[in-house]
């Protein structure tokens, strides 16, 4: 029986190894390149599927984030205004104090009334153009609902109401008043103390739930970086070992290809001796 050089056979052998050792070296030069292990599902399904569901909930914990600042930008715009409207009222429950007084005459509580209509004129105005975003703060009743999570949950949703802080509006309810005289002076004196008060409760109320939603974004914060740490060691790459695999696979691709070489060479030899 014949004997036979299966050139074709060893060729074939070592191309596969070559080709199993570039394969290598390009995954470890892809993983240095992008700074992750997990490029792709092929890498490492679990894992890929994992990091993808981390980083959804922290774009959803950041978005959240985002509204409660936001929010407390909008909360401070509105009690900005409220200080304003705060200080007006104190200077009208002065002037009533003064007009309600005997030791002012009837043209002194006429100039007293000027400024006191004056001040009631700008406490409207401050109210119907206190907007964030276009969006109306203290002209009416509302209630404002801040996503700050990503369910529909009372834990994600935080909810506020500000009320309507205009001189005609029902809180204060102070249009009407007037000192020009000083039984209406001293009338005014009670419905200005029951719209500081309102005021007030309102301030209190906004600064409270600011107070929440800052512990609230301080928390959300905290929990995206640990998850962002999380998934950063799921889905990146340890430079150091990518580094000695990629050195790894082309020593191997190297050796093998120096085999491939020899092999075809001994075969050559063999061959020719044979011719």
């Amino acid at each position: 029986m014949p004997a036979r050089i299966n050139h074709n056979a060893h060729l074939r052998q070592v191309h596969r190894n070559l080709d199993v050792h570039y394969s290598g070296a390009s995954r470890q030069i892809e993983k240095l390149s992008s700074g992750r292990r997990v490029n792709r599902s092929s890498d490492d399904p679990a894992s890929l599927s994992l990091a993808d569901g981390i980083n959804s909930e922290i774009r959803a914990l950041s978005e959240g984030g985002r509204n409660v600042q936001q929010s407390v930008q909008m909360l401070q715009v509105a009690e900005g205004a409220l200080a304003e409207i705060s200080d007006m009222v104190r200077r009208m429950q002065e002037l009533s104090s003064q007009a309600a007084s005997t030791t002012y005459n009837t043209n002194d509580r006429y100039a007293i009334n000027q400024e006191f209509q004056s001040l009631k004129a700008e406490i409207q105005r401050v109210a119907e153009f206190t907007t964030y975003n276009g969006i109306p703060l203290l002209s009416e009743e509302q209630e404002f609902a801040i996503q700050a999570g990503p369910s529909e949950t009372s834990n994600d949703v935080s909810r506020i109401e500000l009320g309507d802080m205009r001189a005609s509006g029902e809180r204060l309810n102070i249009e009407a008043l007037t000192i020009d005289t000083m039984p209406s002076a001293q009338q005014s004196m009670d419905h200005l103390q029951l719209a500081q008060e309102s005021v007030l409760s309102q301030r209190n109320r906004i600064a409270a739930f600011q107070n929440r939603l800052v512990l609230s974004a301080t928390t959300t914060a905290s929990i995206v970086e640990k998850m962002g740490t999380s998934e950063s060691e799921i889905r990146d790459a340890d430079i150091a070992r990518s580094m000695t695999e990629l050195t790894q696979s082309q020593i191997m691709a190297q050796t093998a290809a120096r085999f491939a070489l020899d092999v075809d060479n001994d075969i050559e030899q063999i061959l020719s001796l044979l011719r």
